[in-house]
């Protein structure tokens, strides 16, 4: 079969990061298959066709990584690229190589990139956009829903998770800087172990903090080889979370991001239902004669 190309470029080679969505082989003979795949990030998307020069650099499958590569762009979000180079980021700088298309609120990762882009202390940044940065649970994470009344509307899980790191953040302000964020990363994905759990109710905080610490177990090891304490905090506020409300909680930390998510809970449904009856409200206003 013959493979036709836009060799009409509109510019110089770019380099492109971002979330590589779908991949097909196309059968090339006796050489290796090419390629049609669509990258995309936060900004723009790309339909891809990739030449693969070398056998041992080629692209199998789709990565849940970020991924950076070399795009001649050609009309209409075409381009052509090769396998060589393509290079996978399991730490990306940002969390915005997540697509753009997949996500319910494309602005919630832009709000939850640029409260840790504020962080000083860079390993955890790193921890944080390599855990989101997956796209098998960064894009279940943004676009989960939360289990209790009120909040069960996509996004909300995420959502909730910003508001008590936040809140974290701020009631720590006793504490130096890395301890503050310490608490503010603990309380940003302190619920991401819901994504694997079913919408099943009441909720079960110790299964929600098992998932959450399988799901960051690699991740934290990974953290723990910088920063062992750090590791070892977060851990300990997460796991923490499953005595939600008990009077025997003896650390500080893990009572402020207790509090954060049990007031965030309590106003983020408040404001849903608020909002929820001014366009009630609003509703029947406009279809009243």
């Amino acid at each position: 079969m013959s493979i036709v190309v836009n060799t009409t470029w509109k510019a110089e080679p770019e380099i492109f990061i971002g979330t590589i969505t779908h991949l097909t082989e196309i059968p090339n003979g006796e050489d290796l298959p090419v390629l049609e795949l669509t990258i995309e990030n936060s900004f723009e998307q790309y339909q891809v066709v990739m030449f693969q020069p070398h056998r041992d650099l080629q692209l199998t499958q789709i990565p849940d990584c970020a991924a950076q590569m070399v795009l001649w762009e050609g009309e209409r979000g075409n381009a052509v690229s090769r396998s060589d180079t393509v290079i996978l980021l399991d730490t990306p700088d940002t969390l915005l190589h997540l697509p753009e298309s997949k996500l319910v609120d494309p602005d919630l990762v832009v709000d939850i990139e640029l409260f840790i882009d504020a962080c000083p202390v860079q390993p955890l940044a790193d921890f944080v956009r390599r855990v989101l940065g997956r796209p098998s649970v960064g894009l279940r994470f943004l676009n989960g829903a939360m289990q209790e009344a009120g909040l069960q509307q996509p996004g909300s899980l995420a959502r909730h998770g910003l508001d008590v790191a936040i809140r974290s953040f701020d009631a720590c302000r006793g504490y130096n800087e890395a301890e503050r964020w310490l608490a503010a990363i603990a309380g940003l994905l302190h619920g991401v172990g819901r994504i694997e759990l079913s919408d099943a109710k009441p909720v079960d905080y110790l299964k929600v903090v098992l998932k959450s610490l399988g799901l960051l177990a690699e991740d934290l090891k990974r953290l723990e080889q910088k920063l062992p304490e750090s590791a070892r905090t977060i851990q300990f506020i997460i796991a923490s979370m499953y005595r939600i409300g008990s009077p025997t909680q003896p650390d500080p930390q893990a009572m402020v991001v207790q509090s954060s998510h049990l007031l965030a809970a309590q106003l983020q449904s408040e404001l849903m239902h608020t909002a929820s009856t001014h366009l009630v409200s609003a509703s029947t206003r406009l279809i009243s004669p």
